[in-house]
């Protein structure tokens, strides 16, 4: 069976590779690549129009401008996440607060065990429990404590002795230090920052023995405040 010219293009079409700009926009290089082959295959008996290669010129320098500017302004970001970065270092030692002050407690019944971060040692300390209303359910005398993380269990029942129901809990400590006599309240949450992790996309701070990016965090405050 005889091939037509139109056979001949399509199958020719068919085994060539076709690739394309996927954000369909030219670079500076791109621009100049095209001038530059519809100079050489221009017809040297009409040469193209001086105002049409001034105008081509100056849309390739637009063109290298907006790159220069783009190029210019993910520098500026970079340097600038990398300085926000190094500036959380100095926030090693402060306290951080994640604002996940309350527990949802869902398994009547149930144990729960965390952690509360207390600032100096102490001697007395209560541990205090309060539903949504803020009203108090349940208190823990501490009889011992001491500086930095301190595991604590409550046994999910109120001041009777009664399983409480499936809700929203909130849990604080207040104590006196021992060396400084001053009055501290611990929240549950707020913990101190031990370390800045800064090889990866977002800088990850370490608190609490879990790692937390900066929008996870509420507040970073002093310690002692």
């Amino acid at each position: 069976m005889a091939t037509t010219a139109v056979d001949d293009f399509m199958g020719g079409a068919a085994n060539q590779t076709i690739t394309y700009n996927p954000k369909s926009a030219l670079s500076k290089d791109d621009f100049l690549k095209l001038m530059m082959v519809q100079l050489q295959y221009q017809d040297p008996t009409s040469p193209m129009d001086t105002d049409k290669m001034l105008a081509q010129t100056s849309d390739m320098a637009v063109i290298e401008s907006q790159a220069n500017i783009q190029a210019a302004m993910e520098n500026m970001v970079t340097q600038f996440q990398v300085t926000s970065a190094y500036q959380l270092v100095s926030s090693v030692g402060k306290l951080a607060d994640t604002g996940l002050n309350a527990v949802q407690f869902t398994n009547q019944g149930a144990e729960y065990t965390d952690s509360l971060f207390y600032e100096e040692d102490f001697t007395n300390g209560v541990l205090t429990i309060t539903d949504t209303n803020g009203d108090t359910i349940r208190t823990q005398i501490i009889k011992d404590g001491f500086k930095g993380l301190q595991d604590f269990t409550w046994d999910g029942r109120d001041r009777d002795g009664k399983l409480v129901p499936p809700g929203t809990y909130r849990i604080y400590a207040e104590y006196i230090g021992s060396a400084s006599g001053k009055e501290f309240k611990s929240d549950l949450g707020v913990y101190p920052i031990e370390s800045v992790v800064l090889n990866q996309e977002k800088p990850m701070l370490y608190l609490g023995g879990a790692y937390y990016t900066i929008d996870q965090i509420r507040a970073i405050k002093e310690r002692g405040t």
